[in-house]
C-alpha cells in the first residue's frame, strides 16, 4: 500500500512539471515535406512554362511599356537561355508592336533552386501613349478612314495595326483626300510613312503629318473659309439661271480684293480671305461655292503651258464649259471667260475624266 502511494505521488509530480522528461517519446509526430511553387503576385513578376508563354510575357511588357520586367520560369523543357534569347529577338524584331516600339532589349537569367528567374530590360523608342493610340484596321477602307480622320483634325500622326497588309500608297491616299475636300483640308501636309516590320501579313503603319500652320490656326482658317462661302451663296441666291449665278459670283469675287499672285500652303483660304491667287486656290474655291449653290462643277488638275495647273469645268443649263478663274481675274475681265475644248490649246488634261465641252 505504501508503494502504491509513492508511485501516485511521483505521477502527480510529473504532471505538475509538464511531463517533458517522462512522456516525450510517446508524442513525436513527423510530416513529409512537400515542395510547392509559389509566386508573389504583388511583385509584378510573370510566369512561363514554355516558349509561347515566354514570348507572350515579353510582349506583355512591350504592350504596357514596362522597361524592367521579371519572368519566373517553372518546369521548363529545353534550354531556357537559348529560348529566352530567341524570344527577345522575335518580339523586338519580328512582332509588329516590338518592331515599332522597341529600340533594343536585353535579358539576364538565373537558376533559383527550382525555377529560373529572367530579368528583361527594354529600351523603348515610342511612348506608352503612342503604343496605346494604335488603331486596329483590316484592309484599305479602314486604313483610309483613319487617315482621313487624322487629316480632318490636322493631327500630327496616326498609327495603325493593319491586318492583311497590302502595301497601300498612303501619301497618294492623303493627297487624293486633300484634293477632294478643299473645304475641310486647308493645307496639304508632308506625309512620312513608317512600316514595321519589313515583312508579314500584319504590320504597323505609322503616318506622320507635317503642317506649316498649327492645328488651331488651320481650324480657324477652315471656319473663315466657311464664312466666306456662305456670304457668296447669299450674294447670288436671287438669280434664276445657272449662267446668271456663275457670272454674278465672278463679279462678287473680282470685287473683293486687289488680287496678287504668291506662293501659299493654304490656297483656298489665301484666295477667299487674303486675295492671293493661285490656280489651285481659285479652282478649288469656285468648286466649293458652286457646290454650295447647286451648280455642277468639276476641278480639273492638268497643265497649262507645260506647268501644273488647275481650272474648272462647269455645267450651265445643260452645256459644259471650261472656266479658268485665276486667268480671268489676272486678265481683269469683266466676265468669267467660258471656253470650249477647242479653245483650250494651251491646256492639257485627261479628257476621259471630265465631261466634254464641245
Amino acid at each position: 500500500m505504501k508503494r502504491i502511494r509513492i508511485l501516485a505521488a511521483v505521477l502527480a509530480l510529473a504532471l505538475l512539471c509538464g511531463c517533458s522528461g517522462v512522456l516525450s517519446s510517446e508524442y513525436v509526430s513527423v510530416k513529409p515535406h512537400s515542395e510547392q511553387h509559389t509566386v508573389d503576385t504583388n511583385d509584378g513578376a510573370l510566369t512561363a512554362e514554355n516558349y509561347l508563354s515566354l514570348k507572350n510575357d515579353i510582349l506583355s511588357f512591350v504592350e504596357n511599356g514596362v522597361e524592367d520586367g521579371v519572368i519566373r520560369i517553372y518546369d521548363y523543357s529545353g534550354s531556357v537561355e537559348d529560348d529566352l534569347a530567341a524570344a527577345t529577338y522575335d518580339v523586338s524584331k519580328s512582332d509588329p508592336l516590338g518592331a515599332y516600339a522597341v529600340d533594343y532589349m536585353t535579358h539576364e537569367c538565373a537558376l533559383i533552386v527550382s525555377y529560373y528567374e529572367a530579368h528583361i530590360h527594354i529600351t523603348f523608342r515610342r511612348s506608352v501613349a503612342q503604343i496605346r493610340a494604335i488603331q486596329r484596321v483590316t484592309g484599305t477602307a479602314e486604313l483610309c478612314g483613319q487617315i482621313y480622320s487624322a487629316m480632318d483634325s490636322y493631327a500630327a500622326e496616326t498609327t495603325m495595326r493593319m491586318s492583311y497588309y497590302n502595301d497601300p500608297d498612303v501619301p497618294g491616299l492623303a493627297e487624293a483626300y486633300y484634293d477632294q475636300n478643299p473645304s475641310t483640308c486647308m493645307e496639304m501636309p508632308e506625309v512620312t510613312v513608317g512600316v514595321y516590320p519589313d515583312s508579314g501579313y500584319v504590320r504597323i503603319i505609322e503616318v506622320q503629318f507635317t503642317y506649316e500652320d498649327t492645328p488651331e490656326r488651320l481650324s480657324e482658317k477652315k471656319d473663315a473659309v466657311a464664312t466666306s462661302v456662305r456670304a457668296a451663296k447669299e450674294y447670288v441666291r436671287y438669280r434664276q439661271t445657272d449662267a446668271e449665278k456663275l457670272q454674278l459670283l465672278y463679279t462678287y469675287l473680282s470685287e473683293r480684293f486687289r488680287y496678287r499672285s504668291a506662293d501659299t500652303s493654304t490656297p483656298v483660304y489665301s484666295f477667299l480671305c487674303e486675295g492671293v491667287t493661285t490656280s489651285e486656290g481659285c479652282a478649288k474655291s469656285l468648286q466649293i461655292i458652286c457646290d454650295s449653290i447647286g451648280l455642277e462643277c468639276y476641278t480639273v488638275s492638268g497643265q497649262r503651258d507645260s506647268e501644273p495647273y488647275y481650272w474648272n469645268i462647269v455645267g450651265l443649263d445643260g452645256a459644259y464649259y471650261h472656266a479658268d478663274l485665276a486667268r480671268s481675274l489676272t486678265d481683269g475681265g469683266e466676265k468669267l471667260a467660258l471656253r470650249k475644248d477647242s479653245d483650250m490649246t494651251e491646256y492639257f488634261w485627261n479628257s476621259s475624266l471630265y465631261p466634254a465641252c464641245s
